[in-house]
Protein backbone atom coordinates (compact mmCIF):
# COMPACT_ATOMS: atom_id res chain seq x y z
CA UNK A 1 0.00 0.00 0.00
CA UNK A 2 1.48 3.37 -0.97
CA UNK A 3 1.90 6.23 1.47
CA UNK A 4 -0.81 8.25 -0.32
CA UNK A 5 -3.22 5.33 -0.10
CA UNK A 6 -2.38 4.83 3.58
CA UNK A 7 -3.01 8.51 4.32
CA UNK A 8 -6.30 8.45 2.37
CA UNK A 9 -7.47 5.36 4.27
CA UNK A 10 -6.49 6.89 7.61
CA UNK A 11 -8.46 10.04 6.78
CA UNK A 12 -11.44 7.95 5.65
CA UNK A 13 -11.35 5.95 8.89
CA UNK A 14 -11.06 9.16 10.93
CA UNK A 15 -14.08 10.72 9.23
CA UNK A 16 -16.16 7.54 9.48
CA UNK A 17 -15.26 7.01 13.13
CA UNK A 18 -16.27 10.61 13.94
CA UNK A 19 -19.66 10.02 12.32
CA UNK A 20 -20.09 6.80 14.29
CA UNK A 21 -18.95 8.36 17.57
CA UNK A 22 -21.18 11.39 17.13
CA UNK A 23 -19.98 14.47 15.30
CA UNK A 24 -20.13 17.77 17.10
CA UNK A 25 -18.34 21.08 16.98
CA UNK A 26 -14.83 20.90 18.36
CA UNK A 27 -14.64 17.10 18.35
CA UNK A 28 -11.65 15.95 16.31
CA UNK A 29 -11.20 12.30 17.31
CA UNK A 30 -13.40 9.36 18.12
CA UNK A 31 -13.09 6.76 20.83
CA UNK A 32 -11.18 3.54 20.18
CA UNK A 33 -14.37 1.49 19.98
CA UNK A 34 -15.81 3.68 17.23
CA UNK A 35 -12.52 3.59 15.32
CA UNK A 36 -12.68 -0.22 15.29
CA UNK A 37 -16.29 -0.06 14.12
CA UNK A 38 -15.28 2.38 11.37
CA UNK A 39 -12.83 -0.14 9.95
CA UNK A 40 -15.58 -2.75 9.57
CA UNK A 41 -18.02 -0.21 8.17
CA UNK A 42 -15.55 1.16 5.60
CA UNK A 43 -14.75 -2.35 4.40
CA UNK A 44 -18.47 -3.00 3.87
CA UNK A 45 -19.23 0.32 2.20
CA UNK A 46 -16.20 0.30 -0.07
CA UNK A 47 -16.72 -3.34 -1.02
CA UNK A 48 -18.02 -4.37 -4.40
CA UNK A 49 -21.46 -5.47 -3.19
CA UNK A 50 -24.18 -2.95 -2.53
CA UNK A 51 -27.35 -4.66 -1.43
CA UNK A 52 -30.40 -4.13 0.70
CA UNK A 53 -28.82 -5.49 3.87
CA UNK A 54 -25.87 -3.11 3.85
CA UNK A 55 -27.42 -0.28 5.90
CA UNK A 56 -28.93 -2.62 8.55
CA UNK A 57 -25.59 -4.45 8.89
CA UNK A 58 -23.71 -1.18 9.32
CA UNK A 59 -26.30 0.13 11.79
CA UNK A 60 -25.93 -3.05 13.82
CA UNK A 61 -22.11 -2.74 13.84
CA UNK A 62 -22.37 0.84 15.04
CA UNK A 63 -25.02 0.12 17.67
CA UNK A 64 -23.71 -3.26 18.80
CA UNK A 65 -27.32 -4.25 19.24
CA UNK A 66 -27.38 -7.81 17.93
CA UNK A 67 -29.93 -7.09 15.22
CA UNK A 68 -31.92 -4.25 16.75
CA UNK A 69 -30.10 -0.95 16.09
CA UNK A 70 -31.54 2.28 17.43
CA UNK A 71 -32.77 5.10 15.21
CA UNK A 72 -29.64 7.21 15.71
CA UNK A 73 -27.42 4.34 14.52
CA UNK A 74 -29.70 3.83 11.48
CA UNK A 75 -29.19 7.50 10.64
CA UNK A 76 -25.42 7.20 11.06
CA UNK A 77 -25.32 4.10 8.85
CA UNK A 78 -27.32 5.82 6.13
CA UNK A 79 -25.03 8.86 6.29
CA UNK A 80 -21.93 6.68 6.00
CA UNK A 81 -23.25 4.80 2.99
CA UNK A 82 -24.22 8.02 1.23
CA UNK A 83 -20.90 9.72 2.01
CA UNK A 84 -18.52 6.82 1.41
CA UNK A 85 -20.07 4.88 -1.44
CA UNK A 86 -18.35 5.65 -4.77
Amino acid sequence: MSTATTVERAELLREASLTICGRREGKTTSCTSCLRKADAVVRLVKGSDLNTVLVPRIADIICGSAGHPCGLCWDKATTLVLELRP
